[in-house]
């Protein structure tokens, strides 16, 4: 039963009115000379999670970008608090992905330019480590697995008979998840969808 939250929406994306679609409400060119925010286009789901297992499932076909995970907002007396997505001001991010990692409350994996496949780490360096995942079927639909006192985030190809993505295992949240929904640059929608059996 997880929902879109059109609260947490700004003006780059629209939730649909059912809250189970989000899609971006307008384009603009990027290069990776010049990186943006992508964090603008971010929609967190209605329901937070402090305990238990969740399981929801996302429609991401024939997009060329998303994003899809869990937030978890980050305890730290160096955050300005707000209700929104909030990164350390003293940060310099270098790229796009720098923001999405676990660090920053963010277990995501994310797909780029049609065919790239990533998924955020933290790294021991001040540059964010960008996993690159393969897939031998492109996943139309993502499943997303958490358990929130094993501290376990997981990814499933629902389209490849639900094989694992990617797993991100000894998560620390410090505060409720919340899923985490991402239409990026691409105007096609992400649509929330019923589990697959």
């Amino acid at each position: 039963d997880v929902m879109l939250n059109p609260d947490s929406a700004i003006s780059n994306v629209a939730v649909s009115v059912d809250q189970r679609q989000v899609a971006t409400v307008c384009t603009f060119t990027f290069n990776n000379s010049n990186p943006r925010d992508f964090s603008a286009f971010g929609v967190l789901g209605c329901q937070y999670f402090s305990s238990g297992k969740y399981y929801w499932e996302v429609d991401v076909s024939g997009k060329i970008a998303w994003i899809l995970g869990v937030y978890s907002k980050i305890s730290s007396p160096n955050k300005r608090k707000s209700s929104g997505f909030v990164f350390d001001p003293s940060v310099n991010y270098a790229n796009v992905y720098s923001k999405y990692r676990p660090q920053y409350g963010y277990w995501v994996i994310g797909l780029q330019n049609t065919c790239e496949y990533n998924a955020f780490e933290d790294s021991s360096s001040a540059d964010p480590k960008v996993l690159s995942l393969f897939m031998a079927v492109p996943p139309c639909r993502v499943g997303v697995f958490l358990n929130y006192e094993a501290g376990i985030v997981s990814f499933f190809n629902v389209t490849n008979h639900g094989a694992l993505i990617y797993k991100f295992s000894g998560c620390r949240f410090s505060q409720p998840a919340y899923p985490y929904f991402n239409p990026w640059n691409c105007q096609v929608p992400m649509t929330l969808c019923q589990p697959s059996s």
